[in-house]
């Protein structure tokens, strides 16, 4: 109770929203259960870092989300192999039964071989009768459940689905999430080398974000990620991958495509959200003008996937330490360097 109380006492002085989520957050922090939970959010605090909304769905993700996931994969994969058993079991009876009305027709047709006897015939026909009733009783026990099994194992598979698109995708947008990201890059760049065509990314962060955030409120900072998000989702070239990569900062993966080619993606991206002018929705107030800086790198030959991130993020900062709203290449960058 105590630790249940320091967490709600948290969540109210930080005015963080007291979601299932936040709260498991805030929980395990008063818990120290993890401790590495803790630790991290001590250093926060020591910083004096707010610890907001944002900060706490990083957290969650972190230290959480996976959990939860695995959780439920594994206990979707558990009854697949339960309702599979079920299903061996009912399979091996019926064989077990199927081999006995083998061996009972055996037995039946030597007898007949045997005698001429109307007596022992219609006693032997009775005896057939009865056993293939039995038999056509269990075979549709067995079709029934190999039914019921085949309608419970679909719901489970989509089920199992439905988990690896969650722990493949980001909550709040859709968007692929770091991970995702992280293990589509290591795709693309083998693809690449085998001769798949030159392959770019680009990194986007929006402008003054923890302003608008302080400003107008986490709700409102959610409906502009969500913006932006759409923005690159429909800028992607085909084959593409959005993803966010936390907080406001978001990547995109741009395969078989160059750097004159996936700047201009970016110009675009960047346009299109300078030129929206969004408004709060709890109270219709205009919100200014949102922008983003970006950073473009194309994948040198042989190159690791995190240097060519390394070398867009580079890009993305220049954009953002010559006054933001812009796009930054990367041998520009170079070049200002030197």
């Amino acid at each position: 109770m105590a630790v249940a109380e320091a967490a709600l006492k948290s969540l109210k002085e930080r005015k963080i929203t007291p979601s299932p989520e936040n709260y498991a957050i805030w929980l395990a922090y008063h818990a120290s259960n993890p401790e590495a939970l803790r630790t991290e959010m001590d250093l926060m605090i020591a910083g004096k870092r707010p610890i907001d909304d944002h900060i706490c769905d990083q957290l969650y993700i972190t230290f959480f989300e996976d959990v939860a996931i695995g959780s439920r994969m594994m206990k979707a994969g558990g009854k697949i192999a339960a309702e599979m058993e079920d299903v061996r079991k009912g399979l091996l009876k019926a064989g077990v039964k199927t081999k006995a009305y083998g061996e009972q027709l055996a037995v039946a047709k030597r007898e007949l071989e045997k005698t001429d006897s109307p007596l022992i015939t219609k006693d032997l026909v009775e005896s057939l009768v009865g056993a293939t009733n039995e038999m056509a009783t269990q075979s549709k026990h067995l079709e029934t459940k190999l039914a019921e099994s085949s309608v419970e194992i679909e719901a489970l598979r989509v089920q199992l689905e439905q988990v690896r698109i969650e722990a493949a995708t980001d909550s709040l947008t859709g968007l692929a999430n770091r991970k995702e990201f992280d293990s589509r890059l290591v795709e693309m760049c083998a693809a690449s080398d085998r001769g798949a065509g030159p392959m770019t990314v680009i990194m986007a962060d929006i402008d003054f974000f923890k302003r608008i955030n302080d400003t107008f409120g986490h709700q409102t900072g959610d409906q502009v990620i969500r913006f932006v998000a759409t923005v690159m989702d429909r800028a992607k070239p085909k084959g593409g991958v959005v993803a966010r990569l936390g907080g406001e900062e978001f990547a995109m993966i741009a395969p078989m495509t160059d750097r004159k080619t996936a700047a201009a993606i970016a110009e675009k991206v960047r346009q299109a959200v300078e030129g929206k002018r969004l408004v709060r929705r709890a109270s219709n107030e205009d919100l200014g003008k949102i922008t983003v800086s970006l950073g473009v790198a194309q994948r040198r030959p042989g190159e690791k996937p995190t240097d060519m991130v390394e070398r867009a993020d580079a890009a993305l900062y220049n954009s953002k330490r010559t006054g933001r709203n812009k796009v930054s290449l990367e041998e520009l960058v170079k070049v200002k360097a030197a």
